[in-house]
């Protein structure tokens, strides 16, 4: 069962402004214990009742029974408790409990939000392995035309997965964080630790960006991603121990890059340590092709399952939060806008770049903190300016601000930064865009250029 084809309305009327729904104070005040449950009676339960009740079973048990009912495990996937009653439930567990479901429903615990991901990756590595495995026999079985096509395209999609969780040189370890093997697939990669970082950048693809063929180049994307924040970071580093320097000369505070400032006050970085980062290549919708690309179907779907991962970070993290950037492109803007526009999970900034647009008709409907909303549009891009789905983000009157695209001058480097050219240039590496994209990511948008028409 595809998680695509049933994931509509699953999530606005349950995660709000309002707070934890009363479910989470119902789970909070019951102990896991007194659920008295077997194997027999848990087949009809649902929600958090199931996730309570599989909790207590012992492995084999949670094993059989994830095999005999695979559409109760569809439908906690498809349907499943907010991410805070999840982050509770899971946080009450002993590890055997973790352990124990982990090894039998890996599909679950790596795919459930409010589950902690680095322990979502480790199940979800499992289930990569096991399903590469079940594909790969049957294949060797006598099939139809048809099953063989399918299982042929399910063993490339996993192919794909396992080789763009390959570390670059030097890079940041990798973790899978989604894996659903329906359809085309969906699967979203982590560079950097997600459950520690203090700057996380979502990276959402458009139009033809399936998991097959296309995960190992976008994850090379974040890849480029981090490897920019990186040095904008060690830039910003760089300034203000200049400016400590001549500070404590007495000749005062020169102008140089400003740290992420904490509520109280305090930089960031001297009052954690050196900042961390994490960016997720997230290919968790159908993307459309050429063929489907004119309909807002997938982009809804999208939206939804977005939105819903927003929220799972939201609830693991507690009261550590991270700057949440996303970072979309083409179709990928539409799906960010309209998951922006339902107002349940709020992110700290957004780029949009290559945008046809959505029904959204100005960046003050969207769920972003402080009007951190940048546009950017490359000449002869044919995306931009069309209003295609909608509204122009980047027309003056959405409110958008300008993200230089078109080539300048790094404003604490003095280096020089390309322009990007076309529909498909936005996140090369040493242009103006990704450089700004990394300002931004970073909580430093008082250093983007190009911020005018």
């Amino acid at each position: 069962m595809s998680l695509y084809q049933s994931v509509s309305g699953r999530l606005s009327d349950r995660q709000s402004n309002a707070g934890p729904s009363t479910v989470l104070a119902q789970l909070e005040q019951l102990p896991a214990a007194s659920v008295d449950v077997d194997l027999a009676s848990i087949h009809s339960m649902t929600g958090t009742n199931l996730l309570v009740g599989l909790a207590q079973l012992p492995l084999a048990d949670v094993a059989a029974f994830a095999a005999e009912y695979p559409t109760h495990i569809d439908s906690l996937l498809t349907s499943p408790p907010e991410a805070t009653v999840v982050t509770a439930w899971w946080t009450m567990l002993d590890p055997a409990q973790r352990a124990s479901l982990a090894a039998a429903t890996p599909r679950l615990v790596g795919n459930l939000d409010g589950v902690p991901l680095a322990q979502r990756s480790r199940a979800n590595e499992a289930y990569l392995r096991e399903s590469l495995v079940e594909a790969t026999r049957a294949l060797d079985g006598v099939l139809t035309a048809e099953e063989r096509r399918r299982l042929t395209s399910e063993v490339a999609m996993l192919d794909q997965v396992s080789e763009a969780l390959q570390a670059s040189d030097d890079g940041p370890k990798r973790s899978l964080i989604l894996l659903d093997t329906a359809g085309t697939g969906r699967a979203a990669i982590a560079l950097g630790n997600p459950d520690t970082a203090d700057y996380i950048g979502y990276l959402v693809p458009g139009m033809n960006y399936q998991v097959q063929p296309q995960m190992v180049n976008w994850t090379a994307v974040a890849d480029d991603l981090y490897r920019e924040e990186l040095a904008v970071l060690a830039e910003n580093a760089s300034g203000a121990a200049a400016t400590t320097t001549t500070a404590s000369a007495g000749t005062g505070l020169a102008a140089t890059a400003t740290l992420r400032v904490t509520g109280a006050g305090t930089p960031k970085a001297a009052a954690t340590g050196a900042p961390t980062l994490a960016t997720i290549a997230w290919i968790g919708y159908e993307a459309p092709d050429l063929f489907s690309v004119g309909g807002l179907e997938r982009a809804e779907a999208g939206a939804d399952f977005l939105e819903t991962s927003w929220a799972g970070v939201r609830a693991t993290r507690g009261g550590d939060q991270p700057f949440v950037t996303v970072f979309a492109h083409s179709y990928g803007s539409t799906v960010s806008l309209l998951a922006l526009a339902k107002g349940s999970a709020e992110i700290d900034a957004l780029v949009v770049v290559g945008s046809p647009g959505s029904a959204i008709q100005s960046a003050a409907k969207l769920k972003v903190a402080d009007g951190n909303v940048f546009v950017g549009k490359a000449d002869w891009d044919p995306a931009v300016n069309s209003a295609f789905f909608g509204s122009d983000p980047g027309a003056a009157s959405y409110g958008a601000r300008v993200l230089g695209v078109h080539g300048g001058t790094d404003t604490v480097t003095g280096a020089a930064l390309t322009a990007s050219v076309g529909h498909n240039d936005y996140f090369k590496p040493g242009s103006e865009s990704l450089h700004n994209m990394a300002l931004i990511g970073t909580d430093t948008a008082e250093l983007v250029t190009g911020d005018t028409e």
